[in-house]
Parts: structure tokens; sequence; C-alpha cells
């Protein structure tokens, strides 16, 4: 009995220590698996849920005038943020609806830069941009970066789930697929995907509140899940979920941190403009990165941007000198509990602030340039007319403008004024950009733009027809809406009129073909003798003139006569080669930049000479052959289809685009080669299945060769007859300047013929105010003009301001200056009054003459005369010698100081009203 119980005993101690062996052994081996086999695996889950970095971002560089006025700052921004952790993650949403109510009562923005935008109910994608290309491509990145892609992927292609796995063809499908999701279902699946509550319930400040959620509700939740999922790839990060709150807001969020896990306030800095719209298109203005790729967010990447949350320089001077500007960010690894909030530092980088720029821009030449031109244009657009009769010139269009002034004895740009203009305050807003200001800025809705500008619906279809490649959009085909965001200054190329005529008379004195004393009948007409005349009806008689007189009356017929005179002398291209040294194109294939040398975006454009001239009468040869050949002009009732298809094989897209070059070609050199042009038409309606079906003739391939041939042929022989060159010596034809381009050119007749390089830069200092970078002054290009020319054409251009074309503005004024008035005509006087547009009034001038400090170049597009912008200039003058002139007790016509953005508001700014 005894020897039996204690075998029972045995027995269960045998069981029990095989237990205690078996947990100890599961013990340790989860102690090797922790310790051992997975150790960097639970480490960077510890470092990630445990230690977090928190970014600070470094201020940009401050950027100020030639008098060390701030016009782009810093400003201290208040910022609530959300820290997902594991174990917040549950509270979510019903900590962000506490935060959204906390917002609301204290009249704070929520951030909001997120592309899907719900209103009325009408869902759609809004990408700060235009065009219709960008906006596809980031319509995509949006669509793949939350995941839409794959499913397309697998769908259409079985057993492939990754880009990387298609070839271009099935890439370009899967594209097109996902553009046709809509912005409804996409919101849906969103919703879904981030399981967005239908309604909450939250205690906050004593009270309960519940609610159920509309679509406007989903998307608040919505638009911080989002920046949540987006900042998950590249780390735990805090999102901002408001910037910019009241400091008073950011009290009350601290005080109820203990019932908000996740939530807390930093302090960044935000970019601020003091003047507002005044500069803004030197400017430029700061923006979220958007990129379109995945390579573009790669790139910014590996430059040390955070593609989720860096502002970046996005035009003008913010984006020209983003790397100077950006400064160093810094930041901390904090450790942080399981409700999100910090609980230690473990180690801290501070940030170091961006490079700070001086400008040569001067804020009261600039805001005198700004004012000149919206009180011009407003005047102008009151007067309805450039005369009382109601004649052709209609001014009611005169929305736009550019004034630049330049020191003529450096280059640097004392004023770059474009309106209408923005405010990059916008665009600098964490919270951003508003609905109006994105309405403003970037909406595509031009029939809604024409209405608002007054035009007649009976010419919507005219100004604004359907695109050739989207039948869903409109183009404005004239250019007939002002826009805010394009630097007229800089990147509008306009024909110079007769502003361009001291650079003939230039040429003219210094090949000899004329004297200053050489004097030329104008009757109001001109007559090459070679069959060639046109006639001057708004000029009139002129009688005989000298070139002073010339100059001072701005004869047309005295004009082309040096012209020709200049072309007898040394071809067709002489005249090409003076403007070339002052700045006004450069000679095409030559080593030569085509650039003034300012450092922010520009166009650069050319003076008529034969190359150009051929070259564009064959682009615009191959366009109109390629309209008339889809018109069915050439054989009657064909119509042969020449634009490249979306569905156009390859075979076919490589002959269309021979065809085309063949017609270019062709008519760039004056060789027509008819069995080439057969060759290639044959193999077109051979190839295209357009034509499946149809049988050519020989007769019929004839028949189309022979109008391609002729149309061709003409074209040619229109590029290189001798009255090109007439027009381009009046400032007409093929001549195409930016104001930008204008004022260097007279700065350089002012200055005695160095031309200068432009720039806006004057210096750049380090944080602890050491100068980094200095510009120094730098001659282009020495013209060596003879003095005697340059005295003679400053004769001429003065007279314009004592007795010409602009001595009703300069009449009395205490400053001598000199001047040359332009009426530039962009289409045929029909054609201005068929689409309610006008000549651009230019108008170039340097002061004072004798010892000329500053020039000038002004326009207004669709201004009629060039006389009504010589105010533009004065007023600039006003401005840059105001000193000089309070002493002698000068009555101004304008206000010269510049105000920032809280004067304006106090005493109210008829001018920005007027624009606006």
């Amino acid at each position: 009995m005894k020897k039996a119980k204690l075998k029972k005993i045995f027995n269960r101690f045998n069981a029990l220590m095989v237990v205690v062996l078996l947990v100890f052994s599961g013990i340790i081996a989860q102690l090797i698996n922790l310790q051992i086999l997975q150790t960097d695996s639970y480490k960077a889950k510890a470092n990630s849920t445990a230690h977090r970095f928190i970014k600070e971002v470094a201020p940009r560089g401050e950027i100020t005038d030639s008098t060390g006025t701030l016009l782009a700052t810093n400003k201290q921004s208040f910022d609530v943020t959300y820290l997902q952790t594991d174990s917040n993650k549950g509270n979510f949403y019903n900590t962000v609806a506490k935060v959204f109510y906390i917002l609301d009562k204290s009249g704070e923005k929520q951030n909001d830069s997120f592309a899907l935008k719900v209103d009325s109910n009408e869902y759609r994608f809004d990408f700060n941009t235009t065009n219709p290309d960008e906006i596809n491509k980031m319509q995509l990145r949006f669509l793949k970066d939350r995941g839409f892609e794959e499913p397309i992927i697998k769908k259409m292609y079985k057993g492939r789930s990754k880009e990387d796995d298609l070839t271009k063809d099935q890439k370009n499908n899967v594209n097109n697929e996902l553009l046709k999701i809509s912005p409804k279902k996409v919101f849906e699946t969103l919703a879904k995907n981030y399981k967005i509550p239908k309604s909450y319930k939250i205690t906050i400040d004593g009270q309960t509140i519940s609610k159920n959620c509309d679509v406007n509700d989903i998307r608040r939740f919505m638009v911080v899940e989002d920046a949540v999922k987006m900042n998950s790839f590249s780390g735990y990060k805090p999102v901002a979920i408001a910037s910019n709150v009241k400091q008073e807001t950011s009290f009350t969020i601290l005080q109820k941190a203990n019932e908000l896990p996740g939530i807390d306030v930093s302090v960044d800095p935000i970019r601020y403009y003091p003047y507002g719209k005044l500069a803004s298109n030197v400017m430029g203005y700061i923006s979220k990165i958007t990129p379109s790729s995945t390579q573009q967010s790669e790139s910014y990447t590996q430059k040390g941007y955070d593609v989720n949350s860096d502002l970046i320089g996005v035009s003008g001077l913010e984006a020209a000198l983003e790397d100077r500007l950006r400064g160093t960010s810094g930041g901390r690894i904090v450790e942080v509990n399981k409700q999100g909030k910090i609980t230690d530092e473990l180690a801290k980088k501070d940030p170091y602030p961006g490079q700070n720029v001086q400008l040569t821009i001067n804020k009261d030449v600039q805001y005198a340039a700004e004012q000149a031109l919206i009180n011009t244009m407003a005047g102008l657009r009151k007067k309805g007319y450039s005369d009382s009769g109601g004649g052709s010139s209609y001014l009611g269009n005169a929305t736009r403008g550019a004034a630049v002034v330049i020191d003529v004895k450096t280059g640097g740009v004392l004023a770059l004024a474009s309106v209408p203009n923005f405010d990059p305050n916008d665009f600098s807003d964490p919270n951003g950009l508003s609905e109006a200001a994105t309405e403003k800025y970037f909406s595509t809705d031009l029939i809604a733009k024409a209405k608002a500008a007054g035009v007649p619906e009976s010419l919507y279809d005219t100004l604004f027809p359907v695109s050739k490649s989207n039948s869903n959009t409109r183009v404005d085909k004239y250019d007939y809406l002002a826009k805010p965001l394009y630097n007229y200054a800089t990147l509008s190329l306009i024909p110079p009129g007769s502003t361009f005529k001291p650079l003939t008379a230039i040429a003219g004195l210094e090949t000899g073909a004329i004297t200053p004393e050489t004097t030329i009948y104008d009757p109001g007409s001109f007559d090459d003798g070679m069959g060639f005349k046109t006639e001057f009806k708004s000029d009139g008689y002129l009688g005989y003139k000298d070139l002073k007189g010339a100059i001072e009356k701005s004869s047309n017929g005295y004009f082309m006569t040096v012209g020709k005179l200049l072309r007898q002398k040394g071809g067709s291209d002489i005249l090409a080669k003076y403007a070339w040294k002052f700045g006004l194109g450069v000679q095409p294939n030559s080593n030569v930049t085509p650039t003034t040398g300012i450092e922010i975006q520009e166009n650069f454009g050319q003076v008529y000479n034969s190359y150009t001239n051929k070259n564009n009468f064959a682009q615009q040869g191959q366009w109109s052959i390629m309209e008339n050949l889809q018109g069915g002009k050439y054989l009657k009732g064909v119509s042969i289809n020449l634009y490249t298809g979306d569905n156009d094989s390859k075979e076919l897209s490589t002959i269309k685009a021979a065809v085309k070059e063949n017609i270019k070609n062709s008519i760039s050199s004056g060789k027509f080669d008819r069995d080439k042009t057969e060759d290639l038409v044959t193999k077109l309606v051979s190839t295209d299945p357009l034509y499946k079906g149809k049988t050519f003739s020989k007769s019929d391939i004839s028949t189309l060769v022979s109008g391609i041939v002729t149309e061709e042929t003409n074209d040619y022989t229109q590029a290189t007859l001798p009255y090109n060159i007439y027009n381009a010596a009046i400032g007409q034809g093929i001549d195409e300047f930016t104001p930008l381009q204008l004022a260097n050119y007279v700065a350089t007749i002012a200055n005695g013929g160095k031309r200068y390089k432009a720039h806006l830069v004057d210096k750049v200092t380090d944080a602890s105010g050491k100068v980094v970078y200095e510009n120094k002054p730098e001659v282009v290009e020495d013209t060596q003009v003879k003095q005697s020319t340059i005295d003679a054409v400053k004769a001429g251009m003065s007279a314009v301001n004592d007795s010409g074309t602009a001595a009703d503005t300069f009449n009395n004024f205490p400053i001598p200056a000199a001047g040359k008035t332009g009426t530039a005509d962009p289409y045929t006087s029909e054609v201005e009054r068929s689409i309610m547009r006008s000549s651009y009034a230019v108008y170039v001038g340097f002061a004072p003459r004798d010892n000329p400090e500053i020039a000038v170049a002004t326009v207004v597009f669709d201004g009629g005369f060039g006389s009504g912008t010589a105010q533009i200039a004065k007023d600039i003058y006003e401005a840059y010698f105001k000193n000089q002139l309070k002493q002698l007790n000068f009555k101004f016509d304008t206000d010269v100081d510049a105000k920032t953005e809280n004067d304006a508001n106090t005493t109210g700014n008829v001018a920005e009203q007027t624009q606006n």
C-alpha cells in the first residue's frame, strides 16, 4: 500500500517536471528568438514606436530690397500636430473630432492641401495648375500613392501586381484606366479604406456631442488620416492638423493634453511677405512639394526634403534661389509614451537658417511702377476707345501690363512690375490655398472668366474655342484673359513697335547708310520701287524729316527707307547684327546664350533675320498645310490627317513625322522635291487605317502634292521678300522682345553703348551677416558704337519728350528725360476689331538725358497708342528722383512710398481696389 502510494506521488512529480521543462523550454526558445534571431526587427519596432524624430524646420532666408527693407521674412506659427502610436491609433477619430471642436470654437482653419475636393456634393481634383498634362501626372501620382494602381494591374494582367512588371504600353493602359476613376469613387474608396466613421460621439468641456457625419465631416477626417498614411511611408512623424493658430488656441490644446492622445503644439516659422503683392512676380511663391512621379519624389528626398510636409520655391526668386534660401532643417530624437506624448529628449540638432538675399529692387520705385500700371490701365478701360469717335482701338481689355527699370551703370534691376499680380502670402499659408484663391489663380473655366471680364457671349466660341485635343476644355486662343501668376515683364514676347526705331537709326548711322542730316520724304506711305507699297493712315503726311525729326514724330516712311538702304548696304541680316549687340536676340546657331542674365525665368525674343524668318514661315506653313489637308482643300472632299493620334501605330507615326518634316525643310530651304513628297504621301494613305477601302489614284496623289508644293513655294517666297526687313525696321514683323529686353536695350543706349548683365541680386549673406556672394556689374558686350551715333539718337529721343509723341506727358517735368513711344500690333486691325483687342502701348526712355541713371520700358497690352503709357514712366521717375523733386516743391502725380499690407488696409488703396 505504501509502495503504491509512493509510485503515485512519483508519477505526479514526473508529470509536473515535464510541464515545468516544457514551459522553461518555451521561455528559453522565446528568449533566443527575441535576443538573437529577431533582435534587429524588434529594435527597429521599439525605435519606431518609443523613439521619434521630430523635425524642426529651418527658417528660410530673408529677402530685402536695396535699402534693407524686408520683402520676404518669417513669422512664428503655432501648429497643432498629431503623432500616431499603436496605442493611440484606436482613439484616432475620437481624438481628431475633439480637436476639430476646439478649432471650430476658436475660429481656426484646418490645414487642407488635400487635392480631392467636395463642393455641394460635387467631387473634383484640384492640383493648383491649369496645365492639362501636369494635372494628369499629379492625378496619377495621387492615385498610385493611395493604392489604386495595384488592383487594376492584377485585373488587367494576371500574375503581375507592380508597375515595374509592365511594358510601356501596359503602363499606359493602366494609367488610362486610373484616370477613368471618378473623384467620387476615389472619395468613397478612401473613406472605406480609412474606416472613417459615419457618426461619432465625444465628451468635451463637460458636454456630450453626438453627430452623424456628412460628406464634409468625412472629408475633414480624411484629410488628417491621409496625411498620417502618407507620412508613414517615411517613418512615424507628426502631421500638422492646423497651422498658424492663435496662441490662445494653442494653450487650450495643451490644457486638454490628457484628453487628446498624440496631440501636441509645435512652433514653426511661416513665410511672410510684409508688402503683400508688391514685387510678387519677382519674389515668386512657395508651396507644398507635389511630385508627379516616383523618380521626382525620390529626387526631392535625396536633396533632404520631406515631400509630405516641406514647402519649396515654385516661382520667382523663391525658386531660383531655393538652395540658398531653404536652410538646413534640424530636429529632436525624443522618447514618447504609448499615448504619443513626449517623455524625454534624447538628442537635438538645431536648424540653421537659409541665407539672406539683398536685391537691387527699390521698393518705392517698384511700388510706383505697379500703381502707375494699375491706374493707367483703369483709365484706359474707363475711356473705352482710343479716340472720342469710338474708333477701332478698343481699350476695354487693358488689363495687363509690365514695367522694368534698370540702373544704366550696373544692369541692376530697380523695378520689375507685372500686373495683375498676386499675393504670395496666399501660397505660404500652411492651411492651404483658400477656395477663392484657388479659383482666382487656377480656374480652368474660361467661360466663367470671360463673363467676369465682360466678354459678349457672341464671342465665346471665337475667343475660347473647344480644344482639339480635349473636347472637355476650352483654350484662350488669342491670349485674351489676364493671368496673375504670369510674369509679363520677363515672359511676354511683344512687338516693340516704334520703340525699335532708335536701333534702326543706330544701324543706319554705323553702316553709313544715313547720317543725322539725311532727309527723307514721308508722304504717309512707303514705296520701295520694287512692287511693295504700304500706307500709314493713322500717321498722315509728315513731309521731309531728318533723323531727329523722324524719331520725334515716329516716321514709319523714314525708317522703312532706312531698312531698304540697310539691305542694299549689307544684306537682309545687317539690321539684326546691330540688334544682337544690344541684346535684342542672338545670332542663330551661335554659342551665345539667349538671356539678359536675370536670375528668374525669362523668355528671350529675337529680331528679324533671314534664318529665323524662314524657320518661322516653315513652321507656320506646316501648320497651314496640315489644316488645309484635313479640311480637304487640296483634294475636294478628302480629308488627310497629319495630326498624331493616340492610336497611331509606330509606322504611321514615323510617316506622319516624315511628311511634316519634309514640309518644313522645303519651306526653309526653298528646295521642293516633288518626287519625295509624292512618295511620302503615297506611304501615308496606304498605311493609315483611316483610308482603308479607299483607293487613291496617281492623279489624286498628284493633286494633293501640287497643293502642298504650291503652298510651300508661296511660303518660301513670302519669307524672303524685302518687305520683311522694312517691317523689322519699324519694330513689326517677327520682331518680338520682352519688356526686360527692351529696358536693357535702352539702358545700353543711355550709358553710351555698354550692355550690362541684368540682375536682381545685389548680395547674399549667411545667418551671421557674412557676405557669401556679391554681384559685380558685368559688361556682357561693348557695342563700340560711335559717340556721335549715340548723341544723334539721344537727340531724337529727347525731342520725343520735348515736342514729339510724349510731349503732353513730360511737358514741364523738371528732370529732363528722353524716350520713344511705340504702338505694336500683334494682329491685323481687322482681327483686333473682331476679337475686342487693340494695339500694345509701349514706351521706353531714360533719365536724366545728359547723365542717365535709369532706363525704363513700359507696356500695356491692348492699351492703344504708346503715348498713353508715357505717364507710367513719368510716375517711375517721380519715385526715383523723389528727394530731388521735393526740394523743387514738385507736385507729385502719384504716391511714391510703398505700403505694407497693414498700411494699405488702414489707409485704403484705390488703385489696389481698381485692380481687383
